[in-house]
């Protein structure tokens, strides 16, 4: 039903392709987050479609390990892009590249919705908030994740995340790991060095 009260909508908006391509989709889910029957049930329906990435970011979006990043609170369309660059192979995981390709668009679209709703909890870091990464955040990331750290369509919330997860991504942005060449971060962080990268993992952490 859902989808068939959605085709009615997007049938008058002015959409010119109706092609399932990334930009479609998300113009499909501007309309289901301005309506709010059609938003409801894409969350129900997101919550069920998620029962296997659950098993991994934690019931409520917040990671059950700390290599692994929350979803919950991240940007609905950053995180429905994410998914279709996982399933067409611009970005290759193990495990998600596995399951996006498991899930239909309308899937990726609800459990995108769903997990965008949910509260980051605050969690035990390992390490805490120092001026110099404070510094460096300040005048380098918030141009793209903003002042809070909550970022945007186009870029992650970063605010909250695991240190782990996040000292571990950007270990692999120096590293020049070749599954994230695509990543405007890699040209970021080019004059940085290791330490740097401890400092604002350890700032943005322990961001609310």
């Amino acid at each position: 039903m859902l989808r068939k009260v959605l085709f009615v909508l997007m049938s008058l908006a002015p959409v010119v392709a109706v092609a399932e391509s990334v930009d479609a989709m998300l113009q499909e889910m501007t309309i289901i987050e301005n309506n709010t029957a059609l938003l409801q049930t894409a969350i129900e329906d997101g919550k069920e479609r998620a029962v296997l990435c659950v098993r991994c970011h934690g019931d409520d979006g917040n990671s059950k390990r700390d290599y692994i990043p929350n979803l919950a609170s991240q940007n609905a369309a950053y995180l429905f892009t994410q998914f279709e660059h996982f399933a067409n192979g611009v970005r290759k995981d193990y495990v998600m590249s596995k399951l996006a390709t498991g899930l239909s668009t309308n899937d990726r679209i609800d459990i995108a919705l769903f997990f965008s709703r949910l509260e980051v909890k605050p969690r035990p870091q390992p390490v805490t908030a120092g001026k110099q990464g404070e510094a460096i955040y300040k005048s380098v990331c918030f141009v793209c994740h903003g002042q809070e750290g909550h970022g945007s369509e186009q870029y992650p919330r970063i605010a909250g995340q695991p240190y782990e997860f996040l000292q571990n991504t950007l270990m692999k942005f120096l590293n020049n790991d070749p599954a994230r060449q695509n990543s405007p971060m890699m040209g970021v962080i080019r004059n940085m060095n290791e330490q740097q990268l401890d400092d604002v993992a350890a700032y943005v952490a322990n961001m609310p």
